[in-house]
């Protein structure tokens, strides 16, 4: 497809969305747990009839069948008849765009980026419900971080339900049998990290006789680099200087994060073909024993030990994620969340029933629920081991909840009733939660700036590419620069502009 022709189909695309907009606006108990108590009360007005509740969510693996037991659970304990739409993660985004632009709503419908151009659209156009005076209605909604909230506020107020995250969860994930073998000690500086991903190539950690191993896998997203330049003491994405936002690229400390991961690629330490690599190819380095180490959500660690042990006895894994670079320790900060809940007034008609499915997914939040999206059903999924549940079949639990029902869930789902964990899950567990003190966080997150969500998928690929070839040795210094100039006669000035001026505005 040619650009021009692209930009003609993602105009159709926007005018079938506010079409759809407008037409929207014309119309306008004995079931064991791992927690044996602590269900909580919602405030949310209680009916006999049970709530009539049309969900369009994604999905990870193949839909539930409607009459499931899980699903029979949630609707006896939440008073409710759901109706489920299951999108695979893949093709979520479009089809949400489809939706909206048919007119056809559920009644709560599941957005991973309210910041989107049609999604704004949308909320400005009055199509969803603004749920921020309710919240302090229900107990745990209640709760829920107001930071992160403010996050996903457009033009000042709330217009949903995120799904709460934890804030810091990345850092290195290696094989720990193979830092014996090399003989060294767990990487605590940028330079302890770049002598383990050497040794890790060519030092033979799994002594086979071969030089056969890499040190870093990566992929083509290149979800690492961020990590790495945040040890370097580059910002998070966007940062405040003379007053004004700045994006991370800028930054001296962004370039000798490039420059790090050049040095690795030229010695041949990481994966030389990773920008080709997708999500599971990368995975399947670690399993396969082909590399040594991956910059990774850090509950992925559980599932490589696993996959490991199962092909080479004696595989161990750790991680670790306070690295210290020129500005101490440092970690990138998430959102806190992933994906937001919105209620469309074309579906949801009164306030009356907006309350009732509040209550609904303040009812998910009790620890019940959050319990039975977890862990499962005892017995299945999990059993008890003194006095702690520990699954059964993990894979089970994914396939038929993890995978699907658990996407319903606005509570963290780290949430759930602490299992029997092994040693290298409470570390990252602990790692999780301590982490937050050090987290760097994106000045931005709040902020819209017109020009980025407009042109942001335009302008994106610009520094992503040219932070590629750079890495590769095909683009140099001079290069780099002219690729910032372009990003920024693009359309990269209007958004530090659009940011600034908004993030004036706000006081901070």
């Amino acid at each position: 497809m040619t650009r021009k022709a692209g930009m003609r189909k993602a105009g159709i695309a926007t005018m079938g969305i506010m079409v759809g907009a407008a037409a929207l606006l014309a119309g306008c108990g004995s079931d064991k747990s791992p927690a044996a108590g602590g269900t909580g009360n919602s405030s949310a007005p209680e009916t006999k009839q049970p709530l009539k509740l049309s969900i369009m969510t994604l999905m990870y693996a193949e839909p539930p069948k409607a009459d499931s037991d899980v699903q029979k659970k949630i609707e006896e304990y939440t008073n409710s008849k759901i109706d489920i739409s299951w999108v695979p993660n893949s093709s979520y985004k479009e089809k949400v765009n489809v939706t909206i632009a048919s007119g056809e709503l559920p009644k709560a419908l599941l957005v991973q980026n309210n910041k989107d151009s049609n999604i704004l659209s949308a909320v400005r156009a009055g199509v969803f419900w603004e749920v921020g005076p309710y919240l302090s209605d229900y107990p745990n909604l209640s709760k829920m971080n107001k930071s992160v909230f403010d996050n996903i506020k457009v033009d000042g107020k709330i217009y949903g339900l995120y799904r709460a995250r934890d804030l810091t969860t990345y850092g290195i994930i290696f094989r720990s049998d193979w830092l014996k073998n090399v003989g060294l000690s767990q990487p605590k500086t940028i330079d302890d990290l770049y002598n383990v991903f050497k040794a890790f190539t060519l030092n033979d950690p799994d002594k086979n006789g071969k030089q056969d191993t890499v040190g870093l896998t990566e992929e083509k997203a290149m979800d690492g680099f961020g990590v790495i330049a945040a040890y370097m003491g580059a910002p998070n994405g966007w940062e405040v200087k003379d007053g004004k936002m700045s994006p991370d690229f800028l930054s001296p400390e962004y370039y000798e994060a490039m420059k790090f991961y050049k040095r690795l690629y030229d010695e041949k330490l990481i994966k030389q073909d990773f920008p080709v690599l997708n999500t599971q190819q990368k995975k399947d380095d670690i399993n396969q024993g082909k590399a040594g180490a991956v910059i990774s959500n850090l509950i992925d660690g559980a599932s490589y030990q696993a996959s490991l042990t199962k092909t080479f006895p004696g595989a161990d894994v750790d991680v670790v994620s306070r690295i210290t670079g020129p500005k101490g320790e440092r970690t990138p900060g998430g959102l806190g969340y992933n994906s937001v809940f919105m209620f469309p007034k074309s579906s949801v008609k009164t306030e009356a029933e907006l309350k009732q499915i509040l209550g609904f997914y303040d009812k998910l939040s009790d620890q019940k629920m959050l319990d039975l999206l977890g862990w499962g059903i005892e017995g299945r999924h999990y059993k008890l081991e003194e006095s702690k549940p520990v699954f059964i079949d993990q894979k089970l639990q994914d396939t038929e909840v993890g995978s699907s029902y658990l996407q319903l869930q606005v509570a963290k789902y780290t949430a759930k009733t602490t299992g029997k964990e092994t040693p290298l899950m409470e570390k990252y567990g602990k790692m999780i939660k301590e982490n937050e003190s050090i987290a760097v966080g994106n000045p931005t997150n709040p902020l819209v700036s017109e020009t980025q969500t407009t042109k942001g998928s335009e302008l994106k690929p610009i520094i992503d590419d040219a932070r590629t070839k750079f890495i590769l040795g095909k683009l140099d210094e001079a290069g780099w620069k002219q690729a910032i100039d372009q990003w920024r006669k693009a359309g990269g000035d209007k958004v530090i502009e659009e940011f600034s001026s908004q993030y004036g505005k706000t006081g901070k």
